[in-house]
């Protein structure tokens, strides 16, 4: 090999980064997250909740009720993690099944009137939390990162309605509903 390691890195045009906007952009968002998640599983921890069953819980209140593969769609957790961490939910009375009538094949999750208070104690923390990852960026800068996002996410979700779905957070059913 000829070439140098440094023409193989990705740089900077512009020499503000340490790599390429495109690859620096990437990296940093996995390291907020990262460290984002960290940071807020340890806060969990008072509350003997993990960050997958928080998601869990959060999305199923957002929803109201939820089936397994909405949940796994907008939680974007793995089958096995979320099944072990909604069965954990299950056995502490925090997320009930059901089964509705009319369709005996699926399983539908809500939150208990136990999982409704612990979300609403954790929701102060993330929210809490939250301002301060937050603190120094503007609200016109948080949302034009929004924007960003919300591009990568069509950019990269193949299937629109789904793209649309996860940017709104909210399943198409109960988009149509709203509207």
């Amino acid at each position: 090999m000829s070439e140098s390691r440094n023409s193989l890195r990705s740089v900077d045009p512009e020499a503000e980064f340490g790599l390429d906007v495109p690859e620096y952009f990437f990296y940093l968002l996995f390291q907020a997250v990262r460290r984002r998640d960290a940071a807020f599983e340890r806060a969990l921890a008072g509350l003997d909740l993990t960050l997958a069953q928080w998601r869990a819980i959060s999305t199923i209140r957002r929803f109201e009720s939820c089936a397994m593969s909405e949940l796994s769609a907008f939680t974007a957790v793995d089958r096995t993690t979320l099944t072990r961490s909604v069965d954990q939910l299950v056995r502490r009375d925090l997320v009930a099944r059901r089964t509705p009538e009319n369709d005996r094949r699926q399983v539908r999750l809500s939150l208990t009137e136990a999982g409704q208070r612990l979300y609403a104690r954790a929701v102060d923390q993330l929210l809490d939390f939250n301002r301060r990852a937050l603190d120094g960026v503007s609200a016109e800068r948080q949302r034009d990162i929004a924007r960003g996002l919300a591009a990568v996410i069509r950019n990269l979700e193949p299937d629109e309605a789904m793209a649309e779905a996860l940017i709104q957070f909210q399943p198409a059913r109960l988009r149509a509903r709203r509207a």
